[in-house]
């Protein structure tokens, strides 16, 4: 798996200036990425860039390229973007849905939009 940002900024549609500004990023498999700065900087934006809520929930102007494995994640649907990346929050006890692993299991393979009966060959 590889990320990719090629010259790449995002602007919300609320602001005049972008929040991204000609990002130019390449994250390797097996590669440990930290990103930090001050608050407003644009880390969650990035996070969202990869995780594919920009563009697909959260609207904005985009500009340059982000790929994933390659592929330029404008043109791929938000259940591909699942597919390839997996979002751990910071206060990870927020982010599940469920009582149970087997309750969080079974809301990922809905989103996915994975058919009860292959769920059940498992």
């Amino acid at each position: 798996m590889s990320i990719e940002f090629k010259n790449f900024s995002f602007r919300y549609d609320a602001l005049v200036n972008p929040t991204l500004k000609g990002v130019n990023l390449r994250i390797n498999k097996g590669e440990k990425v930290l990103i930090i700065g001050p608050s407003g900087s644009g880390k969650s934006t990035l996070g969202q860039c990869i995780n594919g809520l920009i563009p697909h929930a959260i609207e904005g102007e985009m500009s340059g390229e982000l790929l994933l494995n390659g592929k330029d994640s404008q043109s791929l649907k938000l259940i591909a973007h699942t597919e390839l990346v997996g979002t751990v929050l910071q206060d990870t006890d927020s982010q599940f849905v469920g009582l149970t692993v087997g309750e969080d299991i079974a809301f990922a393979l809905e989103n996915q939009q994975v058919p009860v009966a292959k769920c059940t060959q498992w």
